[in-house]
């Protein structure tokens, strides 16, 4: 795929990613977005108090899902969490019939 393309798209998530939430229930704040070329980063603020992660969210502008994790971890008392998603926009191939 063209490289231009690919910022495009990367541009376009980068835009759109809004939302964290945290076992199903909590919202996170964003702290901070960035993107490099066709890597989006979106990245929660710090948080504390949380005994256990079972699912990480993280929603577009108008609440549907761009991504989730599920997980079952217990966290250690007094831990600071930090929570970070990274995307790469690709290209791949395409397998066409041809006749």
């Amino acid at each position: 795929m063209d490289k231009a393309y690919l910022e495009r798209v990367a541009a376009d998530l980068y835009t759109r990613a809004s939302t964290i939430i945290l076992n199903g229930e909590q919202t996170l704040p964003i702290q901070n977005v960035w993107r490099i070329e066709n890597q989006v980063f979106v990245q929660a603020a710090l948080i504390k108090n949380i005994s256990r992660i079972t699912s990480i969210k993280l929603l577009d502008e108008q609440g549907s899902l761009i991504t989730e994790r599920k997980a079952n971890i217990n966290v250690p008392d007094e831990q600071t969490l930090a929570f970070t998603f990274q995307f790469e926009v690709k290209g791949g191939e395409i397998n066409a019939v041809r006749s």
